[in-house]
């Protein structure tokens, strides 16, 4: 056999069986789950696949799709596979063992459960490259499942030789003799307790545990008649490779990896917001089903998801990350290009690497290369919005529940796929908006303190910086009650050397701060939500204006009402040019079905008409927000 050996685990059982009285559910079934996964993952560098089979698989399923995966061009005749199985287990005399499935007859088990031979059987097939196979079998009776296991791998490997000279190694660990209960799990742990110690204590030959001696130390740790557990095997009298003892550079990495990450992220920490989003763009890319980081407590999470994974195709994950957000702080078209935590990174990684067997940093650079092209199509299919919160701070400090006249500038970069935002920026700001003047000239408006310094236009910047050129998001900017009417549009955002109107460069869209975070609103929510979507999908033109407002700049009371009515209303601010209903000025109520593009066309063709629209347009609201990194006022 040439080539390293890959060692995948295939790991499922059945916790829930709806024909079974309650005393026979198993709930232990998930902690056996968890604890040999874990057990397989992270102290013997598998990696675990099929894990849509995991708890309570439908019966077709399991023997349908680990065909499949034995059968996909990427295996070899040098892969390792466990496949474990937890849940009840049922001999039937005269016939065989039986793994009972979720909907299993207790008076029907022939006809309604797994035959255990049957996890053989996809073995049969010229197309199959594996070297070795080690079935557990944590059922009851389940030594007739080993045998029967064993019967039917003498028939497969007769027929087929995946190399000249070799045959699969076909190996089963029962749970318990044939005529044996398995007791909840007890297997799973001894098996976890005996693998842990011994891979500390002992010094093998060959580097790999022998089953038939781990077998042994398992039944001394059990040290029970009523279960014993049983080894036996097919095929190769090659040495059996499941479990194979770390190299030491991988045992220092167990050792290590803790205070690897740490150091990580004291690196990252240097440009928190920047490193959140290259995270998360470095998730999104792999397109894995993980919740994006949110904070830094999420971050460290993550980053210690990453160091435990298997190294695949010479590529550990967490090495890989480093080297995507190195790669993000070394491109000198960023403005967050920062040459010192790239020099930090290299030197890390030059550290790291050394205590990962099998990693390939040339291995790492090429995937991470790929993965900016998959990152950057899937931005330009998702629909971005970078929406910006202004919060009114509440007096915390002396628990007055008072307003204290600064406000949080919170901003949050969101791709329409996703529950979570992609990138969080300028949370710790707080803005003082008035400045107190004596001498009767007017003070600064929040929007005017917004503009001043290019503030506001510099956060946006920040979120746009990493993102395809093609790519422009929308704005959408949620605001107290009582800065509505101020022209967002007209604020000055700088690009390269010009100065544009904010609302030529995006399209940018006005909400409520109170409707989303106000507590007494949420009585009414519902409601809204009901009335947007009725909207939204009118085909005729019996729009009813009791649930949107069109018409001049509203007064303040007009304002509360339509905060707390209207599915959506939109104005204009130019007295000379209003929006009606009717065909005046162009505008037809008929056309106003789609609301934000209509907006936008507004905006493109009529300069001279100030527009700000109010509305919920059903995606997702900025309301998962972490506290301020490191606060501070802008005066």
């Amino acid at each position: 056999m040439n080539g390293k050996t890959r060692y995948y685990l295939i790991a499922c059982g059945t916790s829930e069986y709806k024909n079974f009285d309650d005393d026979k559910q198993l709930a232990s079934v998930e902690t056996d789950l968890e604890r040999v996964v874990n057990l397989f993952t992270h102290n013997f560098g598998y990696e675990r696949v099929l894990v849509g089979l995991d708890i309570n698989p439908n019966m077709p399923d399991i023997t349908l799709k680990f065909a499949d995966w034995l059968q996909n061009e990427e295996r070899c005749e040098t892969d390792c596979v466990i496949f474990y199985y937890s849940g009840h287990g049922e001999y039937l005399q005269g016939d065989r063992h039986y793994l009972l499935m979720g909907n299993t007859d207790p008076n029907k088990i022939a006809q309604t459960a797994l035959p255990t031979e049957d996890l053989v059987r996809p073995l049969k097939n010229q197309r199959v490259k594996i070297s070795q196979i080690l079935y557990i079998i944590d059922t009851c009776y389940s030594q007739s499942g080993a045998g029967d296991i064993a019967n039917i791998a003498s028939s497969v490997i007769q027929q087929y030789q995946p190399v000249e000279g070799a045959n699969i190694a076909v190996h089963a660990i029962a749970a318990c003799r044939a005529k044996q209960t398995a007791i909840e799990g007890v297997f799973s742990n001894a098996l976890e307790e005996i693998l842990k110690d011994w891979m500390l204590k002992e010094e093998l030959k060959e580097g790999y545990i022998n089953p038939n001696e781990l077998v042994d130390k398992i039944n001394q740790k059990i040290r029970s008649e009523t279960q014993r557990v049983v080894h036996n095997n097919v095929g190769s009298e090659t040495l059996a490779k499941f479990f194979h003892i770390l190299p030491k550079t991988l045992q220092t990495w167990e050792g290590k990896h803790h205070e690897f990450i740490e150091e990580l992220l004291q690196i990252l920490n240097n440009n928190l917001e920047s490193s959140l989003f290259f995270i998360n763009s470095f998730l999104l890319s792999r397109q894995l089903n993980e919740k994006f980081v949110v904070d830094e407590q999420d971050l460290k999470d993550k980053l210690k998801y990453l160091a435990i994974k298997p190294v695949s195709d010479r590529i550990c994950p967490l090495i890989a990350c480093s080297e995507w957000c190195r790669l993000k702080f070394g491109n000198r078209n960023d403005e967050t290009y920062n040459l010192t935590l790239v020099q930090k990174i290299e030197k890390w990684q030059d550290k790291v690497i050394k205590c990962r067997e099998g990693v390939d940093l040339n291995k790492i650079q090429e995937f991470v290369n790929r993965s900016f092209d998959e990152f950057e199509k899937l931005i330009k299919k998702g629909n971005l919005r970078i929406q910006i919160e202004v919060e009114p701070e509440i007096n915390a400090k002396e628990g007055t529940g008072k307003e204290t006249g600064l406000f949080l500038l919170n901003m949050n970069l969101w791709i329409e796929s996703q529950d979570l935002p992609l990138g969080r920026f300028a949370e710790s700001l707080l803005l003082k908006p008035e400045i107190e003047e004596n001498d009767g000239r007017k003070s600064e408006t929040l929007l005017s303190r917004l503009e001043k310094d290019n503030l506001l236009s510099n956060l946006i910047r920040q979120a746009r910086y990493s993102l395809p050129k093609q790519v422009k998001p929308a704005i959408e900017i949620f605001l107290p009650l009582d800065f509505y009417q101020e022209s967002l549009e007209n604020i000055c955002f700088k690009r390269g050397r010009k100065q544009e109107e904010l609302g030529k460069e995006y399209p940018i869209f006005v909400n409520s701060f109170e409707r989303y975070f106000d507590q007494d609103f949420r009585e009414i929510r519902d409601e809204i939500y009901e009335n947007k979507k009725a909207l939204w999908n009118n085909n005729d033109n019996h729009l009813d204006s009791e649930i949107y407002y069109i018409g001049k700049k509203p007064s303040k009371s007009d304002l509360e009402m339509i905060e707390e009515t209207k599915a959506i209303a939109v104005w204009s601010r130019n007295d000379k040019k209003l929006l009606v209903e009717g065909d005046e000025g162009d505008i037809k109520i008929s056309e106003w079905k789609n609301w934000p593009k209509k907006i936008q066309n507004l905006r493109t063709q009529n300069q001279n008409l100030e527009i700000t629209l109010f509305w919920d347009d059903l995606y997702p609201k900025p309301s998962l927000r972490s506290r301020p990194l490191n606060t501070k006022v802008v005066e």
